[in-house]
């Protein structure tokens, strides 16, 4: 199952998406929402599974489960 998880970028302000096998940022957004759809639509091509987003103190504040899609 993919995960991605949507995490407050303290560096360079707004919200990314990284991988959570390798910890690589996948994207960069000015929105927590923007991030979120990015992340969804990486799991929905990878086959579906799981976007975990995080507040801005660094802990889950959500799961969404994502079917696999195009």
């Amino acid at each position: 199952m993919t995960e991605r998880h949507v995490v407050p970028d303290h560096g360079g302000g707004g919200w990314k998406v990284i991988g959570s096998s390798t910890g690589a940022t996948e994207s960069r957004t000015t929105t927590q929402a923007g991030a979120i759809a990015d992340a969804e639509y990486e799991v929905r091509r990878a086959g579906g599974g799981e976007v975990l987003i995080h507040g801005l103190d660094g802990k889950v504040n959500d799961k969404r489960k994502v079917e696999p899609g195009t």
